[in-house]
């Protein structure tokens, strides 16, 4: 499968003598062989999934990797041509000169670029990489790993999935990682360069420095004394090292980096034959000429006769198809499966996915109205004063309960009670009689927000009711009581759940165990809800049960299960507003707590403890629509993803 098969593709050498090209051609018409990459909303990873017929040659000064998915397709780089097949993954250093032409099979590549300038940050010494992940002969399991990892950022980037943008970054650094650590070096097989094979540390180590010190010294003038003497190894050592892991002589090597960084020059400038071997470190444009001539199979001025005609230009634009995101999704999958297949051992991931189709006409299951009942006491207002009446109307409460105590101040009491019959709530004075409520590590937790969003739509009942704040002393953070907020007013995830409730209002269209869908009442719009769940058994029933924070946390965090959904829902044309919100328990008080080892009472000030972060995450897009919207939810672990969907203007 690996095999390298060259070629010259359409890149094929002319029948016609070359002849002095008139210097004021290159004057007027010499294209621009750089392509400035553009990346576009502060997202450093440029992504095209697509058929190609031919991208022209072309160099630019960040990583990019070309990987097929489909097909074969033929492959320049510098001077060398690659058939890739179906599988195979080829990594562009910056500087190098390369271009893509189809053969007679149908193809899908994906390019992937990178930007230098973000990823340097991680990685101070990207811009010196000579990655090579092109393999004769691979040993199973290392490029299968590296296509997963790519096959994981192309399928997070299709779907667009929540927080897409941060989950690629992520990944693309762990495959920076993989490829230091498996493919920073490169060597030569019958003169076609090929991935590094060796696996011992210092020997990396040191063929990667004599590499980079002779590309950035190339055009000096460099002896293997002196490389010797760096390296503290004698040249007799060093001329056998170079020859034995990098495939090629040192004088060899170093003619070949001088050719090599001299085919920009050739190309983008139209300096003479003589300037450019001057300026790339050879003595004379005879040695020159000869060199370039073995590697590249003509003399320079043939090459720039022959290859000036294919620079990616106005003129000869890229030609490819880009794949629609159901297209590349479909592909993207079939390739995981084919890969994960490959693999030795069973995931421990249990990974489900699920096609949801919605037919807008089909009669609702339920009206979707959520009417919020919530309980306070005199104490909360005694903690939080006005903020009390902020807190119910931000939860949209219509009920409120107030319950006191024996002993509770009856002028308070009252007070209360009228200012929240004035702020127009139906409120119901009760007696608390003491009656125990059953306590949970789980009410704490996110199983506590999605049991509140089951029991809503199973029990198919717009009353929800709930209990504002936990009681007692403050510092206590962690009660387990079924309520909204801490005693020292941290919300909850129940409290978001209410939150993201309040906001549904409309018919509930399909519903399945982890998904519902509602049709939201917005008169003349296109306008869905899509509430995505994703738990097990354990965590489910967590809140109804008496758990210590211990449990709670082990069973949470033991559930890796990942969850897909492609929701397909038939629309209007148009444009479409994409609002997503994700609530997990990563973020949560419990969470928080959990990494303070759950202490009895808080160890941070008020102040600092109250800035820690515990609301969902959001984000929104615009996204054009032809007759069908695709909007897919992916959830890690247990977690609540809510996507509302609405189109721009009217004409539902």
């Amino acid at each position: 499968m690996y095999k390298t098969h060259l070629r010259k593709c359409s890149f094929t050498k002319g029948t016609q003598a070359a002849e002095k090209i008139d210097q004021r051609f290159y004057k007027e018409v010499f294209p621009v062989l750089l392509e400035k990459t553009t990346y576009l909303d502060d997202f450093p990873i440029n992504i095209r999934i697509a058929k190609v017929t031919e991208y022209p040659i072309h160099y630019h000064l960040d990583v990019d990797f070309i990987y097929v998915l489909k097909g074969e397709i033929y492959l320049k780089n510098v001077c060398h041509h690659y058939h890739l097949k179906e599988g195979d993954v080829f990594t562009n250093s910056g500087h190098e000169i390369h271009g893509l032409t189809a053969t007679d099979e149908e193809n899908v590549v994906a390019i992937i670029q990178v930007s230098n300038r973000f990823f340097t940050q991680y990685f101070p010494s990207l811009m010196k990489a000579c990655f090579m992940t092109y393999i004769n002969n691979d040993t199973p399991g290392k490029l299968d790993i590296l296509q997963k990892m790519l096959l994981h950022i192309l399928l997070d980037y299709s779907k667009r999935s929540f927080n897409y943008k941060s989950n690629c970054i992520d990944q693309m650094i762990e495959v920076i990682k993989y490829l230091n650590q498996h493919y920073n070096l490169f060597a030569f097989d019958d003169q076609v360069v090929v991935n590094f094979k060796n696996d011992n540390p210092v020997i990396v180590e040191r063929i990667s420095r004599i590499i980079n010190y002779v590309y950035a010294n190339h055009a000096s003038k460099i002896t293997l004394e002196e490389l010797a003497e760096r390296e503290h190894l004698s040249t007799y050592y060093i001329s056998h090292l170079i020859r034995d892991y990098i495939g090629i002589n040192f004088q060899e090597f170093l003619c070949f980096a001088r050719v090599e960084m001299s085919e920009i020059l050739l190309l983008e400038t139209d300096r003479k034959i003589s300037v450019i071997a001057r300026d790339v470190g050879f003595s004379t444009t005879a040695y020159y000429d000869k060199f370039f001539s073995k590697w590249f199979g003509h003399s320079p001025l043939e090459h720039r006769e022959l290859y000036m005609p294919h620079i990616l230009s106005d003129a000869r634009p890229a030609r490819y198809e880009l794949l629609s995101d159901n297209q590349a999704l479909s592909l993207i999958r079939q390739c995981l499966s084919a890969v994960s297949d490959q693999e030795k051992s069973a995931s421990v991931v249990n990974r489900f996915h699920h096609n949801v189709d919605v037919n807008p006409k089909m009669p609702p299951v339920m009206k979707v109205h959520p009417v919020l009942e919530v309980v306070i006491t005199p104490e909360d207002y005694e903690i939080m004063g006005e903020g009390l009446f902020h807190l119910l109307h931000d939860l949209a409460a219509a009920r409120v309960i107030l319950t006191f105590r024996q002993g509770d101040s009856e002028t308070t009491t009252t007070l209360i009670e009228e200012r929240l019959t004035f702020n127009g709530y139906e409120v119901s004075a009760v007696c608390d009689n003491g009656l125990y409520f059953g306590t949970s590590a789980g009410n704490d937790s996110i199983a506590a927000a999605i049991q509140i969003f089951r029991t809503y739509f199973t029990a198919k009942e717009n009353i929800l009711h709930c209990r504002l704040r936990d009681q007692g002393e403050a510092s206590r953070v962690l009660k387990g009581a079924p309520s909204c907020i801490t005693s020292d007013l941290v919300p909850k995830p129940s409290f978001y759940a209410y939150r993201l409730l309040k906001n549904m209002k409309g018919e509930l269209l399909c519903w399945g165990k982890y998904y519902y869908v509602i049709k939201n009442d917005v008169y003349e719009k296109a306008s869905y809800t899509l509430v995505v769940l994703h738990y097990n058994d354990d965590i489910q029933h967590l809140p109804l049960r008496s758990a210590g924070v211990y449990e709670t946390n082990d069973i949470i965090n033991s559930f890796k299960d990942e969850l897909h959904i492609d929701f397909r829902i038939p629309v209007p044309s148009g444009q479409y507003i994409i609002a997503e919100y994700a609530l997990s328990n990563a973020n949560s008080i419990f969470a928080h707590m959990s990494q303070l080892g759950f202490p009895k009472s808080s160890p941070l000030p008020e102040a600092w403890f109250h800035m820690l972060n515990t609301e969902p995450q959001a984000q929104v897009s615009v996204e054009s629509v032809e007759d069908e919207l695709n909007v897919s939810s992916t959830i890690k672990g247990a977690g609540i993803h809510i996507i509302v969907v609405e189109k721009v203007g009217g004409n539902a």
